[in-house]
């Protein structure tokens, strides 16, 4: 019993020391748990975009004073200048809520955010091995044990409560079910984080009660000392002899690989720096070996890697993924000669390097985004050109263009959409209401993606999004309903009733015996009226290709209309399986408009 009692003491004074140590960092992640719970709530006073920009900038926060806090630790001379350290925290994270978010979430804010955050990580991993003050094997050692426990108690924490809820909602009584996201979100947001930072001992700190909390973080558990030596770096070696005998085999054919290695190179050296730094303590023969002869072995590699990469980046631009694989690459070589020709060979330098060439990715000329958008742009203005497609600065409609040059320009121009950097091109056309629907009244002809995909017919999944921002408009309908429709449910379901003018009707869907949708609306009388879904989903089908998810509200709309009642149905997102033509599944999310003719 006092055994448990020391436990539960020693994890409370951990976060009550935790609490006194990261303050700010335990502020945004306060920050982040309410929005999240908000979100959960789905309350309809408050903008999604603002709460999502305001997560992107809690998220900042969260990883910045994690790193302003591990620099004052570090050089303590800094520490009378904390306060200001904090409030320029704060400073910057308003900055980033303002200048680096965008008004909806992006694929650029996303990425932009994932980068800037992985480098504030990797500083926060470096900063207490600054200048070799501390050996950084026993840092990332402790970060790495820290992670792991705290993940893991999170976990069981949370398949915990969701068994009680879930038990409590079979056994005794019905639970709201967003109960289960405000568990994962208090647990995973606020808690795990936290626990994971009071596991964490001062690093750069020689006070008796620190040291004997660095004894415990540095000890290399003996389980992970077997997994590291005896079972990751053999699978590594062996990985690596299949790419080294691809290499010879590249180099005896002169047949150089345009795009499958990438991601493979990239994972292996990825994960081969994983376990250089955690076995950097380690002083069996295996983990000493490997340290040795795994820089040298990877950079031929990365060499090939960055070839192959080249010659996709010559056939069609750089992209921001191309931008990413292609910087890694050249990450990978720099970090391989440098623990090659420094004798002291610390790891802390893959970390700093990670950081560096993090922020050069995002910071201007030469970040992903400018460059991607340069290259794609100049791209599409050349192929344009080639088909006289461009007079003075605009562009010009023409149907008549080879079908390679309509593949090429849809899936540029698409791109480039879904990077937000047509709006920021000067000779592009402004558009009215959305992109997809205007597409060819800006070029002259439809969205062309036959290269490459198979002919519809043969399709047998579709998911398709209403666009963002389509204004619904909602004249001469009394009354809507949002559904849900799945097609695991009975044949015949009641989704809902409504009342229309002082009488009650029953909403329905109805499935057949191959999982062909209708929807149904009946009274005590009987159906009144049946909208079949059939005819849609077969010329979603034939409109569908694996670049276009979003369609219009046109596309995404089927109307019906009676002596008895009108109604109209837009689907928010449906998805469609029909791998088996006699078992098809539908599942739908969509707003109903019903009143009477």
């Amino acid at each position: 019993m006092s055994k448990i009692k020391n436990f539960f003491s020693n994890i409370a004074n951990n976060i009550k020391t935790t609490l006194i140590r990261f303050p700010m960092t335990l502020f945004f992640l306060a920050m982040l748990t309410a929005l999240m719970f908000i979100l959960i709530e789905n309350l309809p006073t408050f903008d999604v975009n603002i709460l999502s920009r305001l997560m992107f900038a809690g998220i900042f926060g969260a990883f910045l004073s994690t790193a302003v806090k591990f620099m004052l630790e570090r050089f303590d001379g800094l520490n009378k200048y904390k306060f200001l350290f904090y409030i320029l925290t704060i400073v910057f994270t308003v900055g980033y809520y303002f200048f680096m978010t965008d008004s909806k979430v992006t694929s650029y804010s996303l990425i932009h955010l994932m980068v800037i955050s992985f480098a504030l990580f990797a500083a926060y991993l470096y900063l207490p091995s600054a200048k070799d003050s501390v050996n950084f094997g026993n840092v990332a050692l402790a970060h790495f044990k820290s992670a792991f426990t705290s993940i893991l108690y999170g976990l069981v924490l949370y398949f915990g409560i969701a068994a009680i809820l879930s038990a409590v909602d079979i056994l005794l009584y019905k639970i709201d079910y967003k109960l289960y996201g405000h568990a994962a979100n208090i647990i995973f947001i606020f808690f795990t984080p936290l626990y994971y930072l009071s596991l964490l001992p001062k690093f750069n700190s020689n006070k008796e009660e620190d040291s004997s909390k660095k004894e415990i973080a540095y000890i290399y558990p003996k389980f992970l000392d077997i997994l590291v030596s005896y079972i990751t770096i053999p699978l590594i070696t062996v990985f690596s002899a299949v790419l080294a005998i691809y290499f010879i085999k590249i180099l005896a054919t002169g047949v150089w690989p345009v795009g499958q290695v990438g991601p493979m190179v990239l994972g292996y050296s990825a994960a081969g720096y994983f376990i250089y730094i955690l076995s950097s303590n380690l002083e069996n023969k295996f983990s000493m070996l490997f340290r040795k002869f795994f820089p040298i072995v990877l950079i031929p590699l990365v060499v090939m890697q960055i070839v192959s990469s080249y010659i996709r980046i010559d056939a069609y631009g750089i992209t921001e993924s191309r931008y990413y694989v292609l910087l890694f690459g050249i990450f990978s070589i720099v970090c391989a000669l440098m623990l090659i020709i420094n004798k002291k060979k610390n790891p802390n330098t893959i970390v700093l390097l990670s950081a560096l060439f993090a922020l050069i990715s995002i910071l201007p000329p030469l970040d992903a985004f400018t460059i991607s958008k340069r290259s794609q742009e100049g791209r599409l203005r050349e192929i344009l050109e080639e088909n006289n497609m461009i007079v003075n600065n605009q562009i010009v409609q023409k149907s008549d263009i080879i079908n390679d040059d309509k593949f090429e320009i849809t899936n540029i121009s698409n791109y480039l959409h879904s990077m937000g950097y047509l709006e920021e091109i000067e000779w592009f056309p402004d558009y009215e209401e959305s992109y997809y629907s205007n597409f060819k009244n800006i070029y002259g002809f439809e969205q062309y993606y036959e290269r490459y995909y198979p002919d519809p017919l043969d399709r047998t999944y579709v998911s398709a999004y209403l666009e963002d921002n389509e204004v619904i408009n909602i004249d001469g309908y009394s009354l809507f309903l949002k559904v849900n429709i799945h097609s695991k449910t009975d044949l015949l379901t009641e989704i809902s009733r409504f009342t229309l003018r002082d009488k009650t009707y029953s909403l329905q869907q109805k499935f057949d015996e191959i999982g062909n949708l209708t929807i149904v609306v009946s009274d005590t009388n009987g159906i009144l009226i049946e909208v079949p879904t059939k005819e849609f989903v077969d010329e979603l089908f034939k409109n569908a290709n694996d670049f276009r998810s979003q369609f219009t509200q046109e596309d995404l709309t089927i109307e019906k209309e009676n002596n008895e009642l009108k109604i109209k149905i837009i689907m928010n997102n449906i998805n469609i399986d029909r791998y088996d033509p006699e078992n098809i599944n539908i599942y739908m999310e969509g707003l109903v408009f019903i009143d009477l003719p």
